[in-house]
This record gives C-alpha cells, structure tokens and sequence, in this order.
C-alpha cells in the first residue's frame, strides 16, 4: 500500500540535522545568557554567548548557499526565519560589545547598560523566534500550533538552566546559582506537562497530526523520543531535580542533571522535527 503521508525530510535529516543543532544551541545559549545576567554568572554569559555563535555557524553552514544568508534579512516583514537571523544578529553583536565592557572593567556606565539591555532583547529574541519558525509550516501539522513556540521558550529556558547547571558544577565557589536549583526542577515539571499536553492536542488535530504522534509513540521515532527525550531528558533530571530540592547533593550530581537535560532538549526537538509529516493534499 502506498504511503499516504510524506514525511518531512528537509529539516530532519543531512544537512537538516544541522538546524535542529543551530536551534539547540541559540535557544540554550540565549537561556543561559538571560539566567546569568540574573544571577550575576560571568562564566554563565561566555558560555551563552559562544554557544548562540556556534549555533548560527551551524545555520549558516545549513544554507544550501551560504553566500547568499544576507538576503533572509530581506523578508524581515514576512519571515520568521529573517526576524530570527536579525534577532541574533542583534544578540551577538550586543553580547560581544558587552563581554567586552565587562572584561574591560568599564562597568556600570551608561554605554555598558545600552549593550546590557540591547543583549537581553536579543536574548529574549532568539528564545522566542525559533518556535514561530516551526509553526508557520502550515502544511505539517504537528507543527503548525500555537503549543509549538510555547514548548520551544520553554526548553530553551530549561537548557539555559542546563547550561548553568554544568558550569556551576565546575565552579562550585559561585553560591549564587543556589536559587538555580528550584528553578531548573520546576521547569523541568512544567516541561513534561507541556509535552503531555503538546501530544494529547495532536491526537485530536486530524488525521495527519495523529499520525506523527504514533511515530513519536509507536513508531520510527520512538527510540530517541521514549530514550532521550523522555528518560534522559524528564525522568532522571526531575527525579534528581527532587533530591537536590529535598537534600544537599554534590555539585557533580547537579552538573550531571544539567548534561542529561540539554540530551534531553536536543532529543525533543529533533523528535518533533523527524515526526512531521505533510497534510495529504486532496486527490
């Protein structure tokens, strides 16, 4: 019998792989920057800084004609792949001018708070647009939902956290990540409640929809999503978020958390990316 639903290749596999690497990176490197200018965690905003950088070279080398990345900021008005490229193009450059004042020691004056605010929207922009991307694809439904962009901010958040988690565990002098802890253990819930959700919509979205939600469950796709993203990514690091919130447990332990969680980030998004699968157009 011949398959009736074409699966969605262009995004999920190849040179595909590349952009669900880009998002995981900007969305935990933008979280980590917004979460380190919180706590105050320099280590915290290199990190998220290089990790945006890294991400938009995975972008960039994603392009059929790289060349050619300049024009995507043409359809600024239509585009949320535009706004995205102008967004972290907003966030690098005010993120490096920033380090830069830090590093300096030219703090607290007028021009380091220009580039601390310009940082933070670009931050916020990059958490932001990514999901938007994935849901104006009106032909695939798993995708084209409003849940879709709420889920991205949301794990783009938690591997901020993540982020933070790791780097703490390495400089376990920095006591101001302590409140970081709650946090990650509470996204971490909200996150598994949303997928749960996420998935239950898409069941009773169509035909098309329920489809890519078997793949996820039953199907091709289960493997990396019961493995990574749900064990590996929701199972251990809550049950470890609880024992950090209900116990003092060694930095290694909170690092290790962290690292399983952005395995975690990386698995959903690459899950919900190969499970997608275009509306069958009318015969």
């Amino acid at each position: 019998m011949r398959e009736r639903f074409r699966p969605q290749r262009e995004w999920a596999e190849g040179r595909g792989l590349l952009l669900i690497l880009a998002h995981f990176l900007t969305g935990a490197g933008a979280g980590a920057w917004i979460f380190s200018m919180l706590f105050g965690f320099t280590p915290g905003l290199v990190a998220g800084f290089f990790l945006v950088v890294f991400g938009a070279l995975a972008h960039f080398f994603f392009l059929g004609r790289p060349e050619r990345f300049w024009r995507m900021l043409t359809g600024f008005g239509s585009s949320w792949i535009s706004r995205g490229l102008a967004g972290m193009s907003l966030f690098m450059a005010a993120a490096f001018v920033y380090l830069l004042l830090w590093f300096f020691a030219a703090r607290q004056t007028s021009l380091e708070q220009i580039f601390f605010a310009l940082s933070l929207l670009g931050a916020l922009w990059v958490v932001v647009y990514k999901g938007f991307v994935w849901a104006s694809s009106k032909g695939i439904p798993l995708w084209n939902t409003p849940l879709v962009p709420a889920l991205y901010i949301s794990y783009a958040l938690r591997g901020g956290a993540a982020v933070l988690m790791v780097l703490g565990s390495l400089v376990t002098q920095h006591a101001a990540l302590g409140p970081l802890e709650p946090l990650k253990l509470w996204l971490a819930v909200s996150t598994a409640v949303l997928v749960l959700i996420y998935l239950e919509v898409m069941r009773g979205s169509g035909m098309t929809a329920l489809r890519s939600v078997d793949l996820m469950l039953f199907g091709r796709v289960a493997l990396p999503f019961y493995l990574g993203a749900v064990l590996v990514g929701l199972v251990i690091p809550i049950a470890i978020g609880g024992l950090a919130y209900a116990r003092t447990v060694s930095p290694e332990l909170l690092g290790l958390l962290g690292l399983l969680s952005l395995l975690g980030d990386l698995s959903i998004i690459y899950c919900i990316a190969k499970a997608g699968l275009y509306r069958p157009l009318p015969a």
